[in-house]
């Protein structure tokens, strides 16, 4: 009799579990929640640090007396030479070479394949598209086949207010000798994001919203080309963190005896300890906070655009400052299992493969075993994203508007819980070709994401 309860029993919840699995509504796959351990096991190639820009050196070299320069970032793949309007908001620098010479070092997306070097000599202008090989562009201005002609007169072209050897009308501060052209990045109307996971060298549910900001760094130049200074504009997106995290970045190879001077930053918990001019102390290169706390950034229930302004003591080339963002890290700060509030400063978080600065430890727990900012399953705790032709106010605009609150062209954090795999549909395909596929996973191309999962 026992054994014939038993094996009744034992029938009776095999036929309940069968009731109860096929009775679950299985229709909408984002309501499906994976909880197997090896589906979200990402299998990277060696080396790959989930980069989704370059860097790609611009060498110009000019065989006349003088020639203005402006060199933009351009994705069209047509043949057609775009127009001058066209190519105005994907601006990355301006600049008159000196001796003969041009050159800077820029970030592009991966997925770029060239830029558009526009040349003015005594107003005979010309637009060339050149192919990036190998991270370098190479132009000479043998190659320059002027397609515009302008009638401005010649004595206004002539005028050089400040002396600075560059004319009024190439100059973007032509009354300032200190300073002659911008130099953007990503470009004049675009925009980085930074997405963290706060929770390192734990793993978290790798939505990647704990911290998001979007950025734009204006770096000031001389007329020689040389980085006299640049301001940091940024906006948070999103802070769905529970602790008063803070965000910053090192400028590798640039000592803070170098930094004259950083205004703006919003220090409000009193535990960095800055130089006096401004540069965090103890730290053997130049590192800049932007807050320590930013939760406290708000005004309002807003997040607003800031900007942190950054003056060199003497101009620096630009391969020495490198570009940004720079060495970007989280302060990840904690609550203790009693919920207090712990100021923790050496806990940094970085992107991949990337150090941290003098005052960061190196947590090689269970997760992160090597120290490289990735985890086991694969996976980054931070990413960086330039976009070319979304700017910081754009998206501020089009947020604001409700109307247009299902037109999103730009790349938005997931919601909470949803795994950065299933808010966009090729990011486990790019990372796993170790980044040569789907190179444009974060853009809204078609299937490429689930607007309904993005916040």
């Amino acid at each position: 009799p026992n054994i014939m309860k038993k094996t009744i029993s034992n029938l009776f919840k095999i036929s309940l579990s069968i009731v109860l699995l096929y009775g679950c509504n299985l229709s909408s796959p984002e309501e499906i929640v994976d909880v197997s351990e090896t589906s979200n096991v990402l299998s990277i190639p060696a080396g790959f640090d989930f980069s989704t820009h370059q860097k790609v050196t611009i060498n110009i070299v000019e065989n006349a007396a003088y020639a203005k320069y402006d060199v933009y970032a351009y994705s069209d793949v047509s043949v057609k030479t775009p127009t001058e309007s066209e190519l105005a908001g994907k601006l990355v620098f301006s600049g008159v070479p000196s001796n003969g010479v041009l050159k800077q070092t820029i970030s592009l997306p991966t997925y770029y394949t060239k830029v558009y070097i526009r040349r003015n000599e005594n107003q005979n202008i010309s637009v060339t598209a050149k192919d990036i090989l190998n991270q370098e562009v190479n132009f000479n201005s043998t190659e320059a086949k002027s397609t515009i002609q302008t009638t401005s007169s010649k004595s206004s072209a002539d005028i050089d207010s400040d002396g600075d050897g560059v004319l009024d009308q190439d100059d973007a501060y032509p009354n300032d000798p200190e300073k002659a052209f911008n130099f953007f990045t990503p470009s004049i109307e675009g925009s980085g994001i930074l997405a963290f996971e706060d929770l390192w060298p734990s793993t978290g549910d790798y939505d990647f919203n704990d911290v998001a900001l979007r950025y734009q760094s204006v770096v000031y130049l001389n007329a020689a080309g040389l980085a006299v200074g640049f301001d940091f504009k940024y906006q948070i997106i999103s802070n769905r963190a529970g602790s008063y995290n803070g965000i910053g970045f090192e400028i590798e190879g640039i000592a803070p005896s170098q930094i004259e001077s950083v205004t703006e930053p919003i220090l409000t918990i009193d535990f960095i300890k800055l130089n006096p001019n401004g540069t965090e102390a103890g730290q053997e290169n130049a590192v800049i906070i932007l807050t320590d706390a930013i939760r406290n950034t708000r005004v309002g229930a807003d997040f607003i655009l800031r900007t942190v302004s950054v003056k060199f003591v003497n101009p620096i080339s630009t391969s020495d400052l490198g570009v940004a963002p720079f060495n970007p890290f989280l302060i990840s700060n904690l609550y203790s299992n009693t919920q207090v509030f712990e100021k923790v400063r050496d806990h940094e978080v970085h992107l991949p493969n990337m150090k941290p600065t003098s005052l960061g430890v190196l947590l090689r727990g269970k997760e992160d075993p090597d120290g490289r900012y990735i985890s086991q399953s694969g996976y980054p705790w931070a990413l960086s994203i330039i976009e070319y032709s979304v700017s910081i106010e754009d998206v501020m605009l089009r947020e604001a508007d409700t109307t247009n609150a299902n037109e999103k062209t730009y790349f938005t954090v997931p919601k909470d819980t949803i795994a950065i795999t299933r808010a966009y549909n090729f990011f486990k395909t790019w990372a796993e070709s170790g980044g040569s596929e789907y190179k444009n996973w974060y853009t809204n191309g078609s299937g490429f994401r689930n607007e309904s999962l993005l916040q």
